[in-house]
């Protein structure tokens, strides 16, 4: 299964007949919620004796018909949202990273939660604002695999045998397969559908550095605008200077105990912001998305101008497919930047939601900034999110080798580049600059699980579920990485006996028994010490990749 390291999105491309023409409808085709035919109105009055008997006994037939007519249309979209649902939770159980972490899917999730509503053509928040459209999806066309469209079918049909199951289920929900399913969506939706198949934009969901962090985050779901949960009988509570101690825990390689600290800096000092955006940054590098983009917008709520908060904001947004906020965030750490704020001096910001329009000028704002200040990394840093946005590869890996050339000792530098680079098709390279993130972050668990994928990408299945493994056994919490376990097992051809244990510790989320099944994890207490630098100048590790 070819795929790219997972920081969202799917390549569009005509399945099953292309993209269908038609307004954004959101007709999933997936399991709802058991139907109970609301009672049928009742007949109208019998005919009374005189005219305004008869008139009120219309009137009354006229308000039960109408009352029947809210009703199924109360109960079809309760329909709608519950299929919508299922439709996530199925493509995020499917165990591909493409389908889990696509664009289409945190759409439909956003749908199926109520942030996102279809009004007379348009989309609308919850607030009734209107959402470009354009924002949300891109339009170009590719292609996809005929395993992967046999992939999706097979993923339909399994839940379309569960749904016949139902006896409250009503029969025909999927008996026009894919093309009629596909009709039914909206174009520009399924042109993001399209995209799962070939997994280029897998790149913007999970792998830029820990900085990164899908549409929901627009909108701002339950579990992202949530107050923050914090560790019960946090035992750093009562030490005198946790932020420091933090610093001296990540030195040694101790992020767990890092966390802790930083929590504990945050809820004594809630003004906090660079605890917030440490603690939102260390998140993501541990592949918790969801609690790093709180603390990072908590720390950017109590901090609007901290510069390192905006630029992570603006890569966090950007690997979730929040391409417009992101895009707001960069322009702000250009305006705030007493060396680069004079490039936007007399240029107003384009208006709210016109994607086309912030994209150009954000990227030509960090051409010339680049161009302006060659040595500063942070910038290329940024060029190399905005060429990803932009979708020019080749502009994004020269941006963010120069990164790495002037911070080569920014782990996470290492790790965007080799995201870059995994989903330009070029996963060899790839290894090559994941293992240096490694060796200056051996226990950088995101990036890990980005080395996996770009095994999986080579065909190397063994190696690939060993990393996703060791991803895990560096970060439990990071729950979704069992779904591309899973995958990479399967593929792995593995002997029946031990095939079943495989999948026995996997559908228990055993960390321990798939251990013993699956060779070569790595032992966190066996785990070097972060480096403080690389024992190769950058030049020479780019050089040997051809950059």
């Amino acid at each position: 299964m070819k795929g790219g390291p997972m920081m969202g999105g799917m390549k569009g491309g005509p399945m099953m007949g292309g993209p269908m023409m038609g307004g954004p409808m959101m007709r999933a085709p997936m399991a709802s919620q058991p139907l109970q035919q609301p009672v049928q109105p009742a007949a109208a009055p019998v005919a009374a004796a005189t005219d305004s008997a008869k008139t009120d006994g219309a009137k009354t037939e006229a308000q039960l018909e109408e009352a029947f007519k809210e009703a199924q249309q109360a109960q079809q979209d309760d329909a709608d949202l519950g299929q919508a649902a299922a439709m996530v939770e199925m493509l995020r159980n499917s165990g591909n990273p493409k389908f889990a972490n696509s664009q289409f899917v945190s759409f439909i999730d956003k749908v199926s939660k109520g942030d996102l509503q279809f009004k007379e053509n348009t989309v609308i928040d919850r607030e009734g604002n209107q959402v470009d459209w354009d924002s949300l999806y891109d339009t170009a066309a590719a292609t996809a695999t005929d395993s992967e469209r046999n992939q999706l079918e097979m993923l339909w049909q399994q839940e379309s045998s569960k749904l016949k199951a139902d006896p409250f289920q009503e029969a025909g929900d999927f008996d026009g397969g894919l093309d009629q399913i596909w009709s039914e969506a909206g174009r520009a939706a399924m042109e993001e559908a399209w995209r799962m198949a070939e997994g280029e934009d897998a790149m913007l969901s999970q792998a830029w550095e820990g900085g990164d962090l899908s549409m929901e985050h627009i909108w701002g779901n339950a579990g992202k605008t949530r107050d923050y949960k914090f560790t019960d009988d946090n035992p750093f509570s009562e030490i005198t200077d946790p932020l420091k101690e933090a610093q001296r825990l990540l030195r040694e390689g101790r992020d767990r105990e890092a966390l802790l600290c930083l929590e504990a800096e945050v809820k004594r000092n809630p003004e906090s912001s660079e605890g917030w955006r440490q603690l939102g940054q260390l998140y993501a590098e541990m592949d918790q998305d969801v609690e790093a983009i709180q603390c990072l917008k908590k720390g950017h709520e109590v901090d609007p101008y901290n510069l390192d908060s905006l630029l992570a904001l603006g890569v966090s947004c950007t690997n979730e497919l929040d391409q417009l906020p992101a895009l707001r965030y960069l322009r702000r750490w250009i305006e705030n930047h007493e060396e680069h704020q004079a490039l936007v001096e007399g240029v107003e910001p384009p208006p709210e939601f016109e994607f086309e329009a912030w994209r150009r000028q954000v990227t030509e704002l960090f051409l010339r900034a680049s161009q302006a200040h060659p040595l500063d990394a942070d910038v290329f840093v940024a060029l190399g999110v905005m060429e990803n946005i932009n979708r020019s590869y080749d502009g994004a890996i020269q941006a963010l080798a120069t990164a790495c050339k002037l911070r080569p000792n920014d782990h996470t530098a290492w790790n965007k580049l080799g995201a870059t680079l995994a989903n330009s098709g070029k996963s060899e390279q790839a290894v090559v600059a994941y293992h240096q993130g490694l060796q200056l972050k051996p226990n950088y668990a995101r990036s890990w699980s980005n080395l996996a994928i770009a095994h999986a990408n080579l065909g190397q299945h063994t190696d690939a579920a060993r990393f996703y493994l060791s991803s895990l056994v560096l970060n439990p919490e990071a729950t979704h990485i069992w779904s591309f376990l899973q995958s990479a097992v399967l593929n792995m051809n593995l002997d029946s006996r031990y095939a079943m244990e495989a999948a026995e510790a996997i559908d228990q989320r055993d960390l321990q028994a798939a251990t013993k099944v699956i060779d070569g994890v790595l032992d966190p207490q066996q785990l070097p010490k972060p480096k403080p630098e690389l024992p190769q100048p950058p030049e020479e590790i780019l050089a040997s990749i051809g950059l």
